[in-house]
């Protein structure tokens, strides 16, 4: 096991954030771009430590090749920004939306690129902003290229949001009983995880936060992304799949899991063995240099060799960072390769209804030689057959 950095829960620091900006600039230069703009709210906390929801008053950062980045925000937010953001930034401010004519964010927003400059802007970007975006502009994400591979300070930030899923997950599997309700156990799962975040990080943005720990009983665990009742009940047997995922002031991080209240049924240990099978292949080519899709391609011919390629639903993994979900995507079409301090999720998956759902998911580090799961859960399926 590598040596990992120690948890950490400050917040970065402004050398931290330089060091993201300088990224984004060299990149900037390499594509030949005068400016870029940030709109997606996880970039520009990326870049600021700031974070905020979408909604009809905009917060766009504008980037130049050099010099302070500007925020173009509602006056009514800009303490808001200025208590949270960690780096440098000049700020231009409208009063609301609408305003009058030439008091509107987008009068002011054509004021900060020189009509001549080429800009790149996120796909992301909503249609309406990037109508009013002067100069040439062109769709580059480079803030999303620059978050691939992690610093040791998001590997530490990582490693604290991990040790918040698994004292949620050993609490979920100790409260999940035949009967029990979804209501019951996300409640003590994500009252647990929540108490020790701010247990630790007293000055937590609750807008970065997020908890949940829930079960899907064999009877709907075939399908993966079917969102329980809070009444739905836990049965005898399974397979249950547990989902305990936390975004941790800003990181996110998940670990599942296949188990069995009180006995497994004998329909169940062969397509657990194969998902098992599966997983052990995946893990053996995790390694810098592996090319993303050759890794799925070959997990999921394990599961099709075993005659289950019409349960397999989705890709090996993901990426996982600031949110959830994000590139890289251990999945057949992404041709890239892994790089030492990525960090992904493994979790091929077998689904057959009727009978129930298989699948384990750790939030993995990309080592120098290898991987490292950050998540701790049981995995055999002996462990994970309770006792009720």
């Amino acid at each position: 096991m590598p040596t990992l950095p120690a948890p950490i829960t400050a917040a970065p620091d402004k050398d931290e954030l330089a060091g993201r900006l300088a990224q984004v600039r060299a990149l900037m230069k390499e594509k030949g771009l005068d400016y870029y703009v940030a709109f997606d709210p996880v970039n520009i906390y990326y870049l600021t430590n700031f974070a905020n929801n979408v909604h009809e008053r905009p917060f766009i950062m504008v980037i130049a090749a050099s010099g302070t980045p500007v925020m173009l925000c509602p006056l009514l937010e800009s303490s808001h920004v200025k208590t949270r953001a960690r780096c440098d930034l000049a700020y231009v401010t409208y009063y609301e939306f609408p305003s009058p004519t030439g008091q509107n964010w987008f009068d002011l927003y054509k004021t900060l690129i020189p009509a001549k400059a080429k800009v790149g802007i996120e796909s992301a970007l909503p249609a309406g902003i990037a109508a009013q975006t002067p100069g040439t502009y062109v769709i580059e994400d480079i803030i999303d290229d620059v978050r691939l591979v992690k610093t040791a300070y998001e590997i530490g930030r990582t490693v604290h949001a991990c040790s918040v899923i698994n004292e949620g997950h050993r609490k979920l599997l100790e409260v999940t009983r035949p009967g029990g309700l979804e209501v019951l156990i996300y409640g003590e799962v994500v009252r647990l995880m929540m108490g020790k975040v701010l247990g630790e990080i007293q000055d937590a943005n609750l807008i970065a936060c997020k908890f949940v720990g829930a079960v899907w009983p064999p009877s709907i665990s075939h399908d993966p992304h079917l969102v329980p009742t809070p009444l739905t009940a836990m049965e005898q047997g399974g397979p249950h799949v547990s989902i305990v995922t936390s975004q941790v002031n800003g990181y996110g991080v998940e670990v599942e899991r296949t188990f069995f209240l009180g006995s497994v049924p004998d329909h169940a240990r062969k397509p657990f063995e194969t998902m098992m099978r599966a997983r052990e292949k995946a893990y053996s080519l995790v390694k810098p240099g592996a090319v993303l899709e050759e890794i799925d391609r070959q997990t999921r011919q394990v599961i099709i060799d075993a005659g289950y390629e019409k349960y397999i639903l989705h890709r090996t993994g993901h990426g996982l960072g600031i949110t959830g979900h994000e590139a890289p995507y251990v999945a057949l079409g992404d041709t890239r390769t892994l790089e030492e301090g990525m960090l992904i999720s493994i979790e091929p998956g077998i689904y057959i209804p009727g009978q129930g759902g298989y699948r384990h998911s750790d939030t993995v580090l990309v080592t120098a030689d290898g991987y490292a799961r950050l998540t701790d859960a049981p995995d055999s399926l002996e462990a994970l057959t309770i006792a009720v």
